[in-house]
């Protein structure tokens, strides 16, 4: 079997609510499977200054408070944008959590009706509504998308079911285009908006999410899902997962 090559964008400034224990996560089940896991920081700078980047099969991007994502703006506007889109549209997996997904849209309309312009990757765009509209915060339960429940892959690897869990906390509210696939369908929550019961957004081997927690922690099923579909795998070995399951159960509670 291959090993796992993560591209880490902006680990330094994107790093919410220990949006960076998703990469831990994943490292750590791949290492306890005997199977290779290299990270690559990407910060600052053109792609072209960090090596290895052409072999990474598995790209994340947290979130972060409105000074760290403003730092890396341009940067990613400018110097990350045809390295991304390419890896998406090739069908790569990926997850972009909070801000991060928010810039894979169209554009981010700020409360004083400033825009942000986002790589459009995504269909999908995010409006600052201020002090018209409150925060989406809390704790959050969803229902994965049946693009991913259905995926055979997805069968083979899970072991908690089709619901996640996680904490969310953002001021935009993103809306789908019209031919966008949620990530998943909220439970308990506010998801993209708080109006039409969708969270996040799937594009190919893609997911953009609010989900914090990390989410990767809270739903060790996810995680292995993305690493084999990164892997190009059915199935992986299984792991002794008591205290994940146990992590997992106790999240079930949370109002």
């Amino acid at each position: 079997m291959k090993g796992l090559v993560v591209g880490h964008l902006y680990p330094d400034e994107l790093n919410l609510y220990g949006d960076n224990g998703n990469v831990e996560v994943v490292a750590a089940r791949c290492v306890e499977r005997g199977i290779k896991c290299e990270v690559i920081d990407v910060g600052v700078g053109k792609v072209s200054s960090y090596p290895g980047l052409g072999e990474v099969n598995l790209l994340f991007m947290g979130g972060g408070p409105d000074s760290s994502q403003k730092s890396v703006y341009e940067d990613f506007l400018i110097e990350k944008k045809e390295f991304v889109s390419d890896y998406v549209y090739s069908g790569k997996v990926g997850l972009f959590v909070c801000g991060s997904y928010q810039l894979l849209g169209e554009f981010y309309r700020s409360a004083d009706g400033s825009e942000l312009k986002g790589l459009g990757i995504f269909n999908a765009h995010t409006v600052h509504f201020g002090k018209n509209k409150s925060r989406c915060i809390g704790n959050v339960r969803a229902v994965l998308s049946e693009t991913i429940t259905a995926d055979p892959v997805f069968k083979n690897v899970d072991f908690l079911g089709p619901h996640i869990f996680g904490f969310e906390n953002h001021g935009g509210r993103t809306y789908l285009g019209s031919d966008a696939v949620p990530f998943a369908k909220v439970t308990h929550g506010h998801g993209n908006n708080s109006e039409d019961g969708t969270e996040g957004l799937l594009l190919g081997n893609c997911v953009g999410t609010y989900f914090h927690g990390p989410l990767l922690a809270k739903n060790p099923h996810l995680a292995d899902y993305l690493i084999a579909k990164a892997l190009g795998v059915s199935e992986l070995p299984k792991l002794d997962d008591k205290l994940s399951i146990a992590s997992y159960t106790a999240s079930k509670k949370l109002r």
